[in-house]
């Protein structure tokens, strides 16, 4: 036994030993499979290349350009008074084009002042602080040194091959994040949804606006614009539809944003038969009946000593409601609404509820545990 013991203790300290060496070998793998080139080229020729069809400024970042006319100006000027330009960053698909990946705003902007948009009017320049003078000037308006400037501006390209892979594409996109707009983890999964499949994300851009839903999630202004009643439209789907192969995961470590982006795919890729307008159109038909019976008290906290709902959404009170009416909804609509609404109150002390919606849950710990508890708890 002792000398099982010393065996085990030495296998341990042979594992603790190769940890680096294992670290260095994931290493050397993953810089192998990263091939990135980099140019300096002037605006114009960029220009060229876009006019050439071999840049690519609609992929679905291009959803996201959304710049307002003043700062649009101030880039046009930071150009101009020889402040140095972010770089870009493109992918290179198999056939040697390149997607714009990070830098849209940059190259939409000045493309947009060159009229060469079709989807937008010529840029008309406001005022701005260091030119105020440039103010109501168009493209055809500018001096031509102003427009030799801008032309002959230079920009770095930085180069990735991610061949045709939407997936690196994305993940290319999701890390190079650091522009002027500070994206909600949700914005950036928008662009992932439409790489997939756009058809999809068309129905879910539209039907997250459902005012029943709206009226019981009860968010500010400011988390809709972050799209987070979309996110939350994408948490239910994954619940409810419930595919999940959580071995994949580690509970107490995985992110919740990585989760929702693989499982949001793993439906759209899945080779099941999964009717997603029916489960669409029982959205829409569970939102309706929440609001109907609980309104915008559907998702806060119940204290249960106060005897009241109390606070903004709960994701916990989510997760713990809604895939399980969802999936008993038609039991569910045989109740009155002072039943429905006793039964959503006493799950505030139900054992389950309060050990995985606690402080200190790990938020996928807590996601799986509560949806699970939903379902079983609302099968009345």
């Amino acid at each position: 036994m002792l000398k099982g013991l010393y065996q085990a203790r030495k296998d341990v300290k042979k594992m603790s030993e190769s940890k680096p060496d294992l670290l260095l070998s994931e290493l050397k793998n993953e810089r192998q499979n990263i091939k990135t080139d980099s140019y300096s080229m002037s605006i114009g020729e960029i220009v060229n290349l876009y006019e050439d069809g071999d840049l690519n400024l609609a992929p679905a970042f291009q959803r996201l350009f959304r710049w307002n006319d003043q700062q649009k100006t101030k880039f046009i000027e930071s150009i101009l008074i020889g402040i140095p330009i972010p770089e870009i960053f493109v992918s290179q698909k198999s056939d040697g084009k390149w997607d714009v990946v990070d830098g849209v705003q940059r190259l939409s902007t000045v493309l947009q002042l060159m009229g060469k948009l079709p989807s937008f009017e010529p840029l008309k320049l406001t005022e701005s602080m260091h030119l105020p003078s440039m103010e109501g000037y168009t493209w055809d308006d500018l001096p031509n040194d102003l427009r030799r400037i801008l032309r002959r501006g230079k920009m770095g390209v930085n180069i990735i091959l991610t061949e045709n892979s939407v997936q690196a594409q994305y993940e290319l996109f999701q890390r190079l994040n650091t522009g002027g707009l500070h994206l909600s983890a949700q914005e950036i999964r928008n662009c992932l949804l439409i790489m997939v499949d756009e058809e999809f994300f068309a129905k879910i851009d539209k039907i997250k606006c459902n005012k029943d839903f709206l009226n019981i999630i009860n968010i500010n202004q400011e988390k809709i614009e972050e799209e987070y009643h979309m996110e939350l439209l994408v948490r239910y789907l994954i619940s409810k539809i419930n595919i999940v192969d959580y071995s994949k995961y580690n509970l107490s470590k995985a992110i919740l944003d990585d989760f929702i982006d693989a499982e949001i795919v793993n439906i759209l890729e899945k080779d099941i038969d999964i009717d997603i307008d029916t489960e669409l159109k029982l959205f829409e038909d569970t939102v309706k009946f929440l609001n109907k019976n609980l309104g915008n008290k559907t998702f806060k906290k119940y204290n249960v000593d106060k005897g009241q709902f109390e606070g903004q959404l709960s994701i916990g009170s989510f997760e713990a409601i809604f895939a399980g009416v969802a999936e008993n909804l038609e039991k569910l609509k045989q109740l009155s609404q002072e039943q429905f609404s006793v039964l959503v109150k006493e799950m505030y002390s139900h054992e389950t509820y309060m050990k995985y919606s606690g402080r200190g849950t790990r938020a996928l710990n807590r996601f799986k545990n509560l949806t699970e508890f939903s379902k079983e708890y609302y099968k009345i």
